[in-house]
């Protein structure tokens, strides 16, 4: 299985500081030709779709956030044509896809299909990371299956969850991301074991001091 990386971590925080700058596209650019020269190389495509990502939060509400969402889902898509078991690929498919209808009322006629594409997408990652060494941001794909399962309307199973121990992430730029679920969760009042797995993850996060689980 393909999992995260240390040089991950680093590009996405490089991207996600320059799309806050307005200056992403250069960066863009030069993997976009990268992975034009090298169509069948995943890592090449992922790298593309990873940065992509990254410039997300700086895109305003509308249509041409949705149209953008759209496009990442569909990369991170060409990247498990060729690498399946790539668990970031995978896991920033069913965030994205989570992340439309949720964030994104005006396109309610995908919630459906979208949540249901997302389920289909953890439910995957799970069963592929569960034949791996555990990792501590395994946690966030148990978080986000019970995220999508409450958008969905059905009811959470939360014991894998409740299963995975607090040990640090260690990925400062990636961690932003992968912390969403579960800061969710813990706004939510989803369990108090649940704060505490989101400080013991990710207590390194500004998001976790917002939603005052540092408390």
């Amino acid at each position: 299985m393909r999992l995260i990386t240390r040089a991950d971590d680093e590009l996405y925080g490089l991207v996600s500081v320059a799309a806050k700058l307005g200056r992403a596209d250069k960066v863009l650019d030069r993997l976009g030709e990268a992975r034009l020269a090298s169509p069948d190389d995943p890592e090449a495509a992922f790298a593309h779709a990873l940065a992509r990502m990254a410039t997300l939060p700086s895109i305003q509400v509308g249509f041409e956030a949705h149209a953008e969402f759209t496009e990442v889902i569909d990369a991170f898509g060409q990247v498990l044509d060729r690498e399946p078991r790539h668990w970031l690929a995978r896991y920033g498919r069913a965030r994205l896809r989570a992340l439309i209808p949720s964030s994104y009322g005006a396109f309610t006629v995908q919630v459906s299909s979208e949540l249901t594409h997302a389920a289909g997408d953890l439910d995957l990652l799970r069963e592929h990371q569960a034949g791996v060494a555990s990792q501590p941001y395994f946690a966030s794909c148990h978080a986000l299956a019970v995220v999508v399962d409450q958008l969905s309307g059905r009811l959470p199973d939360l014991s894998a969850l409740r299963a995975c121990a607090p040990v640090p992430v260690g990925l400062p730029a990636l961690g932003a991301i992968l912390c969403e679920p579960l800061v969710t969760l813990h706004a939510a009042g989803v369990g108090p074991e649940v704060g505490e797995l989101l400080r013991g993850l990710y207590g390194d996060q500004p998001a976790v001091a917002r939603v005052g689980a540092g408390a």
